[in-house]
């Protein structure tokens, strides 16, 4: 490993995902809303359900199954909260390669990134609703001067990034040169505010920018206010009431002998991904910078009971869960909503709020309310897709997970009669080439036509029809990855309809 390669380390200090700003990707920052827009599923769907022969459980395993099984990444963890509370998950991949390959778990925790934010923010709010601070507090009256922070700056616009403060990671080069000369030191919030943090760009409330000194801010707030570490607050207040066992702020807490899944980064150039803590380099030292802004580890399936609780409204007033979900971005064109330390976008139709995050590890939490269900997906790995890469990472997976909850939902909403052959469609996801096996035929052939998001037909073709069984293959590689409806029609009616996902 070549340390020049390590800058690479901070580069990665992102909040990324499918619910991401229009801004180029920056360290612990949204990244641009691409991937829904690229799955070609951000307008409404105008087609049949599809019918999936099995349990909710069983349409999660083989839609997780089915995409992760055309991603290089080394490891994918997942889990979704049912609205019964019953919580599917499921793993792929390894966990480490060296000194040996293991293979990764439910149990392994990795790196949430920036949804360590969601965390300090309901610790923080949790304090409002005891009476021990307001959201219009000034942050003067709480915390010493720190050089280029405006103590006028409200608690209430630090939470929602108004401040305009400068953010120590994404914008100030010295900070990422001395956490290359010090990759296993441990970093301390008023070290990072006294000596990293540049002019502000722009005066408080007059516009909105993600900055990671705004969490900085809210860890210190909490101490000064609570009388402990800021950790120890979280822990008080939001880990221990709601019983997340599998959450630790890191390297400040360590996770006993719960496993930590290494993570896989190319550091030395060669387009191959290491890992990280098996060549030897520390993870201490980047994990304590984050801090208060993003150094919390878990597992997916803590994640997504903290979604359901918090957005749920089971730990926060009314009012204050309100606040946490007001849009404080106010730029309508990114399709961004950012409340207090919470983000939203509608997604597929529906509602949602929750985090995303990145520090080499990848991760996404987000609570739907109309649905009442919580989807978390985590990867091991820095790589993200990229339309020349052609990687599927954990946002395609999230999305996959969404895509097959809302199908299942609404294939056991629909009359058996109206859609009655029972047809499977494989690979699903797909690079291009689609198998169809469908019984129960009475004629001697079939139609299958295909049709896109937007309600257009890009295929229609017969087949013919061998002792009432279709046996047929459908070619896709010319069409935009996206999420198409595989329509078997009769003579008459469509009699059964199957969604598949294009990825290439």
């Amino acid at each position: 490993m070549k340390q020049p390669f390590l800058i690479s380390f901070f580069v990665l200090l992102c909040s990324t995902g499918i619910w991401a700003q229009s801004n180029p990707t920056t360290p612990f920052m949204p990244a641009p809303k691409a991937n829904i827009e690229k799955m070609g599923i951000n307008t409404p769907i105008k087609a049949a359900p599809p019918l999936f022969a099995g349990s909710l459980e069983e349409a999660l395993t083989h839609a997780f199954d089915s995409i992760v099984a055309l991603s290089p990444i080394k490891g994918f963890t997942a889990a979704v909260l049912m609205p019964d509370g019953n919580v599917w998950k499921k793993a792929s991949g390894v966990s480490q390669e060296l000194p040996s390959t293991l293979p990764l778990t439910t149990d392994h925790l990795m790196g949430m990134g920036s949804i360590s934010k969601s965390f300090v923010s309901v610790t923080l709010l949790k304090m409002v609703d005891a009476g021990l601070l307001s959201l219009d507090d000034k942050i003067s009256k709480y915390l010493d001067p720190y050089p280029n922070i405006n103590g006028e700056a409200t608690v209430r616009q630090v939470l929602s990034h108004r401040t305009g403060f400068n953010d120590y990671i994404n914008e100030n080069p010295a900070m990422n040169a001395a956490l290359v000369q010090n990759l296993d030191s441990i970093w301390e919030i008023d070290t990072l505010l006294s000596h990293y943090v540049l002019a502000p760009n722009f005066p408080l409330n007059t516009d909105w920018s993600y900055s990671n000194t705004n969490f900085l801010l809210a860890g210190r707030l909490i101490e000064k206010i609570s009388g402990k570490t800021w950790y120890e607050a979280v822990r008080e207040q939001v880990l221990t009431p709601l019983g997340l066992t599998h959450t630790f702020a890191y390297p400040f807490e360590t996770p006993g002998t719960q496993p930590f899944a290494h993570c896989f980064s190319d550091q030395d150039g060669d387009n191959v991904v290491d890992d990280l803590q098996g060549v030897g380099i520390p993870d201490e030292g980047l994990f304590s910078l984050a801090t208060s802004a993003g150094c919390f580890i878990t597992t997916p399936e803590d994640l997504v009971r903290f979604s359901e609780r918090v957005h749920g409204g089971h730990v926060l007033n009314a009012s204050t869960l309100a606040a946490m979900q007001t849009d404080f971005a106010q730029n309508p064109s990114t399709g961004l909503a950012y409340g207090l330390g919470a983000m939203q976008y509608t997604t597929l139709g529906i509602e949602n709020w929750g985090h995303n995050g990145s520090l080499i590890y990848n991760s996404n939490a987000f609570y739907f309310p109309t649905e009442n269900m919580a989807i978390a997906v985590q990867q091991n790995d820095e790589r993200l897709w990229s339309p020349i890469a052609q990687i599927v990472d954990g946002d395609i997976v999230f999305l996959s997970l969404i895509v097959a909850y809302l199908d299942y939902k609404q294939a056991t909403a629909t009359h058996e009669n109206e859609l009655d052959a029972q047809t499977i469609i494989s690979p699903n996801p797909g690079n291009g080439q689609f198998n169809i096996l469908s019984s129960g035929w009475e004629q001697d052939e079939v139609q299958v036509s295909v049709v896109n998001a937007l309600g257009a037909t890009v295929v229609y073709q017969q087949f013919p029809v061998i002792n009432q069984q279709l046996n047929a293959q459908i070619d896709l590689s010319t069409q935009a990855s996206g999420v198409y409806y595989v329509q078997v029609l009769d003579a008459h009616n469509v009699r059964a309809v199957q969604k598949v996902m294009l990825c290439k």
